[in-house]
């Protein structure tokens, strides 16, 4: 059979294939270190078992040989070999069309999965294998001559199976689509707290958000059946209390059997009541408190909410013992409370664009957009929070533009900070979208890693291209036929001395467990192992860990690192590091993700792909003298000045003039960044010269720091040390 693609066709039977043989061994033999070693006479037996591909073009004088591909196919899993592709042709797509024709040819025998062996060290051939759907399955050592590390990547195939697939995907690596929503939480009531919805209670604007707050989808509240035992306790006699009809809405749990209570309660007496337990005085009141404590343990609830003062001190205890939250009505006022005040970004395109915190008199506003973006009534009530959500309840962000609102971000406040759901909305047709879009997201993320970790589920409004682009380069992921995004954002670095503390983050807020140690630095694309929450094992990259978990950066032994030089002019503009806020707009660059830095030409051989970049910014015209902020390279590359253009600036700080301030060069290294984390306390000169990461005159230029050196201003820089660092990122 021939398959035809455009003027390149791919031979699969014997007959059409034979003609070729020879031209699949010559290229076989021409990079045996890229593509391995097989005797002349394997290609031939493939060609008759059709188990080889042949790419051909077709042109009027015949037919060329321009690629390969080399198979096996044992039921019910098919191995790649061997894939090549002749240089001229390359870049046209042939390697793709020969996997994909692999892909279908095995689907249509009801093959279930297909493998392909590659070179750890071979970047370029590991991105193709990822960008075609081959995930890690694991990592094994090489043969003893070349002493490779082999990453073994598997393709599940969409072929009617007895069993279900995996569901491990090279589009979701972490596995966090893997649920489709996220679990949300369950708490016991109180009896107070129902108490506090009397309309003349002192608590009662109090509750009534608390309620608004299970409307919104944040959490869910149920009651133990010991309300109703209580109310009926201190019911007075003939007369029916209303309250024990309305806790009748509410679901239920038992209270813990018998045996269960004799083994909980002393324990739970011992640290709510101390006193009282130690004196055999609890009264009524307390052993029913007790039995709500115990009813949530029980039961595995997220905890119970209350305003009894001696539960709420015990809080800390309970949740280290038991794992259950005990919190007042009014703790979720201060979850993910973002900055009020509006901030104003330049574009670039003499206009600019500002973000601030909405309330009411927004709404109309809102509710503009939203129609436009053919939001149904009902999902703007109940999902988007677009009328009546008080700030309380709902944290509402608006992008706007010359006055025009082009961008809306909702999420609720949760009462437990690791899962996060938000909705976000651009209207595409407007010239500030693409920036609208970048500022909501990254505020988003900035506002979910306060505290720690976080995952975030997103969701958007159908043909919302901008926003899957940006999201994608943000860390979030999705599978086909999903309708929103998900990511797990770290914040923070990750040292040896803090491996198990980040780690224990991680798996609290999305269930992904890593390594119990730290591994071994060898690479910035070394493969990571990882437990995903669906229970499989899988691999991922370093690098693409980082990503995924932005803003992030494994600081490992042996990763290298570089100090490189920043003038205060330019420094907070491209890192915003500075704690005190402008009322000036921030810098276009801010926009950005990947943000780009300028260089001398000679500098080029320090920024390699996945180096770790720490900022300096120079104590000339009243700097600080002090290390402020660490990031990550991405890539670099040399360009004449003259050749620079706005995708070259844009994410600077630099325009023509400024160029010319930064050196005589005329031919610069721009080198892309992103993971920019800034440093809660600037490391000084001092520090540096202790160390002998240099002098005022060495540190104008741009040099490579040892292990020791990084590990101790990571030390110092963080005002916590490296146990458990907040985020500051820019």
């Amino acid at each position: 059979m021939i398959v035809e693609n455009s003027f390149i066709s791919i031979l699969d039977n014997h007959g059409d294939v034979a003609p070729f043989v020879s031209s699949v061994i010559e290229a076989a033999d021409s990079d045996k270190n890229a593509l391995g070693f097989f005797p002349a006479s394997v290609f031939a037996d493939f060609a008759r078992k059709e188990q080889l591909l042949v790419a051909v073009e077709r042109r009027a004088d015949g037919l060329i040989y321009a690629g390969h591909l080399l198979f096996e196919a044992r039921h019910p899993k098919g191995r790649v070999l061997q894939m090549f592709v002749v240089p001229t042709f390359r870049k046209r797509g042939v390697a793709a069309r020969l996997l994909s024709h692999l892909k279908q040819h095995l689907t249509d025998h009801a093959f279930i999965s297909m493998y392909a062996r590659v070179g750890q060290d071979m970047s370029e051939a590991n991105r193709f294998w990822e960008n075609q759907g081959f995930y890690v399955q694991r990592v094994v050592k090489g043969g003893e001559t070349r002493n490779r590390t082999i990453l073994v990547r598997s393709h599940e195939l969409d072929t009617p199976q007895l069993f279900a697939p995996s569901g491990v995907s090279a589009a979701d690596p972490l596995g966090l689509n893997s649920t489709q929503t996220a679990e949300i939480p369950l708490f016991l009531l109180d009896l107070n707290v129902l108490f506090d919805l009397g309309p003349r209670r002192s608590r009662n604007e109090e509750i009534l958000d608390l309620f608004k707050l299970e409307r919104a989808g944040s959490c869910q509240f149920a009651l133990s059946t010991e309300i109703a035992a209580e109310l009926t306790r201190t019911a007075s006699v003939g007369i029916t209390d209303p309250m024990l009809a309305y806790a009748r809405i509410f679901p239920s749990f038992p209270s813990p059997l018998a045996h269960e209570w004799e083994a909980l309660a002393p324990e739970l007496s011992s640290i709510v009541f101390p006193e009282r337990h130690r004196a055999n005085a609890l009264s009524s009141n307390d052993i029913s408190d007790v039995r709500h404590l115990a009813t949530a343990i029980q039961h595995r609830l997220a905890g119970l909410v209350t305003n009894d003062g001696s539960i709420l001190n015990a809080a800390a205890r309970l949740n280290e013992k038991y794992g259950i939250q005990v919190i007042s009505p009014g703790a979720f006022k201060h979850l993910n409370a973002g900055a009020t005040r509006e901030e104003i970004f330049e574009t670039g395109a003499d206009n600019s664009l500002a973000i601030s915190r909405l309330d009411r008199s927004d709404e109309a506003e809102v509710l503009q957009l939203l129609s436009r973006l053919g939001i149904h009534k009902s999902a703007v009530v109940t999902e988007w929070a677009a009328v009546d959500s008080n700030e309380r309840i709902c944290n509402r962000y608006g992008a706007w533009s010359k006055d025009r609102l082009v961008g809306y971000l909702t999420w609720p406040k949760a009462m437990t900070l690791e899962n996060i759901s938000a909705h976000v909305a651009v209207d595409e047709t407007q010239p500030g979208a693409f920036h609208a879009a970048s500022l909501l997201l990254s505020h988003l993320i900035e506002q979910a890693t306060v505290a720690r970790a976080a995952q975030i589920r997103l969701a958007f409004p159908p043909q919302q291209a901008q926003i899957r682009e940006i999201a994608s380069t943000l860390g979030f992921g999705g599978l086909a036929g999903q309708t929103s995004l998900t990511k797990l954002a770290l914040g923070g670095i990750v040292t040896t001395s803090n491996w198990a503390d980040r780690a224990e983050d991680i798996y609290l807020a999305s269930r992904v467990r890593l390594p119990d140690g730290p591994p071994a630095y060898r690479e910035v694309d070394q493969q990571i192992r990882l437990l995903r929450p669906d229970g499989n094992v899988g691999h991922i990259s370093l690098m693409a860990l980082e990503t995924l978990l932005s803003p992030a950066l494994f600081c490992l032994p042996g990763r290298s690192a570089v100090i490189t030089p920043l003038r205060r002019a330019f420094a907070d503009h491209l890192l915003a590091h500075s704690p005190q806020k402008s009322l000036l707009p921030h810098a276009r660059a801010k926009l950005y993700k990947e943000r780009h830095y300028f260089s001398g030409a000679a500098t080029l051989k320090q920024f390699k792909r996945g180096n770790l970049i720490l900022f300096y910014e120079s104590a000339k015209n009243r700097g600080l003298g002090a290390i402020v902020a660490i990031a990550r390279v991405q890539h670099a590359y040399l360009k004449s000045q003259q050749a620079l253009d706005n995708s070259d600036l844009d994410p600077s700080v630099l325009d023509p003039a400024g160029l010319e301030a930064i050196g005589r060069s005329k031919t610069k290294t721009v080198t892309v960044f992103d993971n920019i984390i800034r440093l809660e306390r600037p490391v000084p000169l001092s520090t540096l010269q202790r160390l002998g990461c240099g002098s005022p005159t060495n540190l104008l230029t741009t040099r490579a720091i040892n292990n020791t050196q990084l590990q101790e201003i990571l030390d110092e820089g963080f005002a916590h040390g490296t146990s458990r660092t907040r985020t500051h990122f820019a």
